[in-house]
C-alpha cells in the first residue's frame, strides 16, 4: 500500500512536470510568433516605402532614399544613397543667361511651345487636364530673376484646331530651344516655387526633335503638397521616379534643382543633394530646358503665384 501510494505521488508530480513544461513551451511559442513578424514588418518598410520614421537606422540619414514609383510596365531603376553634387572635374560652364536686366532675351528663350501656330498669340499644352492658356505678357524679367506669372483670369486662347476657346487661367512659360540645346551635362535651377490651388510649377527637359519620350522633368510640384516630384518618361506614359524627400517648403525660399545626365545615367539632386538617380532609359539626344507654371483647377483662388528663376546653369564635359 505504502509503495503505491509513493508510486501515485509520483506519478502526479510527473505529469504537473509535463504540463507546466508544455504551457512554458506554448505560451513562449505564441510570443515568438507575435514578435518575429512584427520584427520582419518593420525591417521591410524602410525598403519597400521608403519612410524615414520607420527605423532608427533610417532616421539617421541624412536624406531618405526615394522608391522609384511603380509603372504598368516594370522598370529598372537604381535609388542610391544621398551624395552631395559637385561638378566634376574638366567641365566647362555652357549655359549661363543673366536675368539682370528688365526684358527677356528672345535669341535664347521663347514664350511658348514650339510647335504652336501663332506663339505671339500664346499656346497651350496638355489641355485634357491643364487649364492655362500661356501668353508673352506672364512672363518678365526684373528683380534679378525671371518671373512666370499664373493669375486667375479669363483669357481668349484657341484650340489645338485654331477654334476660339476662353481658358480661365493665364501664365508664363519659357523655353531654351531657340538658343540652347545640349546632349548630356550638368543642369542646376535656381528658383523659388509659388504654392496654392491648381498651381503645378515644372522645370524639364524635352527632346529637341520634339520626341516624346523622352522627357526628363528636374521638379514638378502640386499645389502645396509637402513634396515635390522627379521623372524619366520612359514608354508611352510610363515613367520612373515619383516623390521624393523634400526637406523644407519651397516657396518660403529659393532652391536649387540639379539634374546630373551622362550617356549611362541620370541622377536629380535637390540643394546639391541627391535624391534620385537611374541607369535605365537614359535619353541620347539633344533636349533643350522648359520652365512653366501649369494650372489644373478652375476653383476660386486657384492659378495665383509666380515662380522666380534666379539663375539656370549648364555644365560640359
Amino acid at each position: 500500500m505504502m509503495v503505491v501510494g509513493v508510486l501515485g505521488v509520483v506519478v502526479v508530480l510527473a505529469i504537473g512536470l509535463v504540463t507546466l513544461a508544455v504551457v512554458r513551451g506554448s505560451s513562449n511559442g505564441t510570443a515568438a510568433a507575435n514578435v518575429r513578424p512584427a520584427d520582419a514588418t518593420l525591417s521591410a518598410k524602410p525598403s519597400a516605402k521608403a519612410s524615414p520614421t520607420v527605423s532608427a537606422k533610417r532616421k539617421a540619414s541624412p536624406k531618405p532614399k526615394p522608391k522609384p514609383k511603380a509603372s504598368a510596365k516594370k522598370t529598372t531603376a537604381t535609388a542610391t544613397q544621398a551624395g552631395l553634387l559637385t561638378v566634376p572635374a574638366g567641365w566647362q560652364l555652357a549655359f549661363d543667361p543673366s536675368f539682370s536686366g528688365s526684358g527677356l532675351n528672345t535669341s535664347t528663350w521663347a514664350t511658348c511651345y514650339d510647335w504652336a501656330t501663332n506663339p505671339s498669340v500664346g499656346c497651350d499644352d496638355n489641355p485634357t487636364a491643364e487649364k492655362e492658356w500661356y501668353i508673352p505678357s506672364q512672363v518678365n524679367v526684373g528683380g534679378g530673376s525671371l518671373n512666370l506669372v499664373a493669375r486667375q483670369e479669363s483669357t481668349q486662347g484657341v484650340t489645338s484646331t485654331g477654334a476660339p476657346k476662353t481658358y480661365t487661367c493665364r501664365s508664363g512659360m519659357v523655353t531654351s530651344k531657340p538658343g540652347f540645346n545640349f546632349t548630356y551635362g550638368l543642369i542646376q535651377i535656381t528658383a523659388k516655387l509659388p504654392y496654392g490651388p491648381g498651381l503645378w510649377p515644372a522645370l524639364w527637359l524635352a527632346a529637341t526633335n520634339d520626341d516624346w519620350p523622352p522627357e526628363l522633368d528636374i521638379m514638378e510640384h502640386w499645389y502645396s503638397e509637402p513634396q515635390m516630384k522627379v521623372y524619366d518618361h520612359t514608354v508611352g506614359k510610363e515613367y520612373l521616379g515619383g516623390p521624393v524627400p523634400t526637406p523644407a517648403n519651397l516657396s518660403a525660399g529659393f532652391h536649387t534643382y540639379s539634374l546630373m545626365w551622362t550617356k549611362d545615367r541620370v541622377t536629380w539632386y535637390l540643394d546639391g543633394v541627391q535624391v534620385f538617380t537611374t541607369t535605365s532609359y537614359v535619353p541620347q539626344q539633344q533636349m533643350y530646358f522648359i520652365a512653366n507654371v501649369a494650372d489644373d483647377s478652375t476653383t476660386p483662388g486657384a492659378c495665383t503665384g509666380t515662380m522666380e528663376i534666379s539663375s539656370v546653369k549648364v555644365y560640359q564635359p
